[in-house]
């Protein structure tokens, strides 16, 4: 789709006055950055992300019906939240919403009023009427295994042993719809302060503590260090503090947070494998990664 179909697009059925278009980025489709007399974001989506698309819309909709700071969606001038059209022989849809002038924001200084955004989604969350996909050992342990298998790893025991462990602690952990990829990347703080919540493609069931642990998380993924293990329980401390105005944590839960982190290397090695290939990585960054993942496990029995 070029940008003239888009123009005429954003015109014909936006109502939107000669916009300029500024490609954003290009993951999964298009964003563009839409200058006019307001600024938007306009996303393109191909057929492979139709489904999830539509659900992050319908969640952001759900969101700002409820208060919770999240771009709102632009709707048509027939008040549709999305347009679809084809293009060639592929499907796609557009989706326009709000443009969030801002930054990411610095945790180490904002954990708190970030634990209590997190704490009030997953309070809504809790009500949201349709139910996401559910993840669970498969997805978060068994998908690396078996790619480590197809890759013929020597040392594959030392990772299922290890895999084995960890699920064991968290599988009967609290469940419920969780971000699913809540980095701080996905945080905007415009220059009023406020923090906006973004990017809904990977909402899930799962332990709610996933999602605690991926945005408290202030490792190194490549290099441990005390100095970062300190500042991540630190993090944690303090999101939990603005976390519990909405929900309180089991001594069962907060205890697993060394646990998650070590799951979420499993899981992102999967995910990154599962996008660009089972020879992205070699048996030397897979050995690293198990010393990383040894030596996690030792200096954080104290956690």
């Amino acid at each position: 789709m070029n940008e003239k179909q888009l123009v005429e697009i954003l015109t014909t059925y936006y109502g939107i006055e000669e916009p300029a278009l500024e490609l954003f980025r290009e993951v999964g489709g298009q964003t563009y950055i839409v200058n006019g007399k307001e600024k938007y974001l306009l996303k393109v989506i191909g057929t492979a992300f139709l489904k999830t698309a539509g659900q992050s819309v319908s969640i952001m909709r759900y969101l700002d019906e409820n208060d919770f700071p999240v771009p709102k969606i632009i709707l048509t001038k027939n008040g549709d939240a999305s347009f679809t059209t084809v293009i060639g022989d592929e499907e796609k849809m557009i989706v326009l919403m709000e443009f969030i002038d801002g930054d990411e924001p610095n945790l180490k200084e904002c954990a708190s009023e970030v634990g209590a955004l997190v704490g009030r989604f997953h309070h809504l969350m809790a009500n949201y009427p349709v139910d996401p996909v559910s993840h669970g050992k498969e997805f978060f342990i068994e998908r690396y295994l078996d790619f480590l298998v197809n890759k013929k790893y020597q040392d594959l025991s030392s990772y299922e042993v290890l895999g084995e462990r960890l699920w064991e602690r968290v599988r009967d952990l609290p469940r419920g719809n969780c971000h699913g990829d809540l980095h701080r990347g996905n945080l905007i703080q415009n220059k009023n302060g406020q923090i906006y919540l973004v990017d809904f493609d990977t909402v899930c069931q799962a332990p709610r503590m996933f999602d605690i642990m991926v945005m408290c998380d202030m490792t190194n993924y490549f290099d441990l260090k005390q100095e970062d293990i300190d500042i991540t329980k630190d993090v944690f401390r303090r999101f939990l503090s603005g976390y519990s105005k909405y929900r309180v944590l089991s001594q069962d839960e907060i205890l697993s947070f060394p646990d998650w982190v070590a799951i979420r290397h499993f899981q992102l090695q999967a995910t990154i494998l599962e996008i660009y290939g089972i020879d992205c990585i070699d048996s030397k960054f897979i050995d690293s990664q198990l010393c990383w993942l040894n030596k996690w496990q030792a200096e954080t029995s104290d956690f």
